[in-house]
């Protein structure tokens, strides 16, 4: 019999983090569910670690592929996952003891869920403190462009999708080895919402060698993923008609890091299908551009990673 939920964990090289996963796993008031781990190309002992607890009292389930970045681990683990829901737990997190309960609950208050791709909760750090900010209502539907965008919620937020909603939207594997997440979820807003909830689910624990720590030099060495993002966050803002400023934001966002990667100008303009804004963005974004030039690229967490 196939598991209501699959906790996905996407890792490399964190064998020592995930122990303090599976015990808040075991710890869990619901129990259908399994957790498919996808090891993506790790050198340290994460397999030994993994095959000790072959007696959980959930199914486990171990795959290892070579590095690709947690956007390919992701899309295995949506092949792979044989629950109704998928929840995504990365291995620097860890959930409450009714975590797998609550988003079960709030997914049954959902009316006609063939239009709904996720609901989605809040994280704490390990101090208690919020990550980020709350939604606008304590039960808020919405999309996560537009959560971020016109209700300015900002901070990683903790969440389950339908697993059948992120096999329809694949993570393209073709713009490099990194691959914002709000890339695929700008692409799920345009036709399905998401329910957002006022609870705490799960607690985060950013790493320095973890990919928000490193956001600038990860954005600057993926340089295709990252304006293929930033150019459909302005045609989707055009197209839901946001305001002026949230197009404009994105614009600058796209021309600062195309000056990185010495796009040719028209090429930009091509992409970004936005001449206007493209004019408009062009000195801010250079101011941006460097700026960039005089940072150091590592061990800065944004207030705001999209």
């Amino acid at each position: 019999m196939k598991p209501k939920i699959t906790v996905f964990t996407p890792s490399y090289n964190r064998a020592k983090l995930l122990p303090r996963v599976y015990e808040s796993l075991c710890r869990q008031s619901f129990k259908d569910f399994e957790w498919l781990i996808v090891d993506d190309g790790s050198t340290d002992d994460t397999k030994a670690v993994v095959e000790q607890w072959g007696d959980a009292p959930f199914p486990i389930r171990y795959v290892y592929k070579p590095n690709g970045g947690k956007h390919t681990a992701i899309n295995r683990g949506v092949q792979e996952a044989e629950g109704e829901y998928f929840v995504i737990l990365d291995s620097d997190d860890w959930i409450t003891d009714i975590t797998l309960e609550r988003i079960l609950a709030v997914w049954d208050t959902v009316p006609e869920k063939s239009r709904f791709a996720e609901v989605v909760g809040l994280f704490v750090y390990p101090s208690g403190e919020l990550v980020g900010n709350r939604f606008p209502k304590d039960v808020f539907d919405s999309d996560p462009a537009e959560i971020q965008t016109i209700h300015k919620v900002w901070g990683d937020k903790f969440g389950c999708h339908r697993t059948e909603v992120l096999r329809e939207f694949p993570f393209p594997e073709d713009l490099g080895k990194f691959v914002t997440e709000n890339l695929v979820w700008y692409r799920i807003a345009r036709k399905y919402k998401t329910r957002f909830v006022n609870e705490v689910w799960a607690y985060k624990e950013f790493q320095p060698g973890g990919l928000t720590a490193n956001f600038l030099k990860i954005r600057l060495h993926s340089s295709a993923a990252t304006l293929t993002y930033y150019s459909e966050a302005v045609a989707l803002a055009l197209e839901k008609g946001y305001p002026l400023g949230v197009v404009l934001r994105n614009s600058i966002n796209y021309v600062r890091f195309a000056l990185h990667a010495r796009k040719p100008i028209g090429e930009q303009l091509r992409q970004l299908k936005a001449p206007l804004f493209w004019g408009l963005a062009l000195l801010p974004a250079l101011g941006l551009y460097l700026n960039d030039l005089r940072q150091p690229q590592e061990g800065r967490i944004p207030r705001r990673v999209t």
